[in-house]
């Protein structure tokens, strides 16, 4: 499965490459409808295109940092002091946290993203823990 977990992180990599180039192109048009509604002094409209371009950025950035966080756990996973149905359920849920959370992102669907964290996050501790009892 750390296989599997690893090609998982490198094509997530390439899905948040391909975010990142769809929020370049949106950079320049985002621009310009900054600068129309500035010149209308929409202050509202303004930071509403604002934040919606930053959100995506983060977007973007997470799902890069949650797959290389995969794909670390992925190398790792076979150094791990645990059974293999336990490093199985790892990675299932390392591959399900990273998916759910930038699908979440792109909808800005809070629930999504908070399971798709918490799976991260208690994943990111069980991977420690094995590292840890594997010492």
């Amino acid at each position: 499965m750390a296989t599997a977990l690893i090609l998982f992180g490198f094509v997530w990599m390439v899905v948040a490459a391909l975010i990142g180039l769809l929020l370049a192109r949106r950079h320049e048009l985002a621009q310009v409808q900054l600068e129309e509604i500035a010149a209308k002094g929409k202050l509202i409209d303004y930071h509403r295109v604002d934040a919606v371009y930053k959100w995506n950025k983060t977007v973007h950035a997470h799902a890069f940092l949650f797959s290389i966080v995969a794909v670390l756990i992925g190398l790792a996973l076979s150094r791990m002091n645990y059974p293999e149905a336990v490093t199985d359920v790892l990675a299932g849920a390392l591959m399900v946290a990273v998916a759910v959370w930038t699908l979440g992102g792109l909808r800005s669907n809070r629930p999504l993203m908070v399971i798709g964290d918490l799976t991260l996050l208690v994943s990111v501790m069980v991977a420690a823990i094995g590292m840890a009892r594997a010492l």
